[in-house]
């Protein structure tokens, strides 16, 4: 749809406004493109607090925001304080100039891009000093999560897929600068779909050479905020012990791969924010 969309209207700048505009009329074209970017202040909003995770994981390795107890406040509430002061301090930055920070946080986005690689070629290294064995064995029709046993809960994955194409509809926008339209902007949009099929499903495919699900992932602290960086640490842990080192050298390989991960993530985060700020 997003393919047709921007070949029909190439020469249009508004991206989905314009699109819905000449569809559907201005009311509707307003009332759509209003709720796009009012999502944009949910996702800040929830993200603020997510935001914190990775920034605890640089300092220690590990998630602590479950521990983060101040004059007598849950860490609940540390959490949901230090999500405000990043709103405002985010929105201060902001409003001075985007352009000290961005390159700042550009290192952020290469780093994270270069976080799918490390998956690949470690996983493909502990895969082959493994003699091919999984840290999670292969089954195609049942999942080791208690939770997706049944045929509607794993319908509910179906919302963490399409997220995974979440954003690529921003590109609407640049229609009208790429090259021969028509043609080139739907085989873009077709193209990044096919990469983002394929990539999503054999990063799901190879954290099975890294990770048992009952062995790391079904302790009740880890959540969908710090599982990235969960997943990151027993990389690590997996690739010290399939080179053989000492367990302590294993763990603290693990602990370098999370902290540089919750780096990465950290700048990404703060140039999102300072992107839809």
């Amino acid at each position: 749809m997003m393919a047709e969309m921007g070949a029909a209207y190439r020469k249009e700048e508004g991206g989905i406004y314009s699109w819905m505009n000449n569809s559907v009329g201005p009311r509707f074209a307003f009332i759509g493109t209003f709720m796009w970017f009012s999502s944009y202040i949910i996702w800040m909003v929830s993200t603020s607090a997510k935001v914190w995770v990775p920034f605890s994981t640089f300092l220690y390795g590990s998630d602590m925001t479950q521990h983060w107890r101040i004059a007598g406040l849950e860490p609940t509430q540390v959490v949901g304080l230090l999500a405000v002061a990043w709103m405002i301090l985010v929105t201060v930055v902001a409003s001075k100039g985007i352009n000290k920070i961005a390159r700042i946080t550009a290192v952020g986005g290469i780093a994270v891009m270069c976080l799918n690689l490390v998956l690949l070629l470690v996983s493909i290294t502990i895969l082959l000093l493994n003699g091919g064995h999984f840290a999670q064995d292969i089954n195609f029709l049942a999942s080791p999560n208690p939770g997706y046993q049944s045929g509607l809960a794993m319908l509910s994955f179906v919302v963490f897929a399409i997220f995974a194409y979440g954003g690529i509809e921003a590109v609407g926008g640049l229609v009208d600068k790429t090259e021969n339209p028509e043609k080139n902007f739907a085989k873009g949009i077709v193209f990044a779909a096919i990469v983002i099929s394929i990539g999503y499903s054999l990063a799901i495919f190879l954290w099975g050479v890294s990770t048992n699900w009952q062995q790391v992932l079904s302790n009740g602290s880890v959540n969908l905020g710090n599982i990235t960086y969960v997943l990151m640490k027993s990389l690590g842990v997996m690739l010290g012990n399939a080179l053989h080192l000492s367990p302590e050298a294993s763990l603290s390989l693990g602990v370098w791969f999370a902290r540089i991960t919750g780096l990465s993530m950290f700048l990404a985060y703060t140039g999102a924010f300072a992107i839809h700020r």
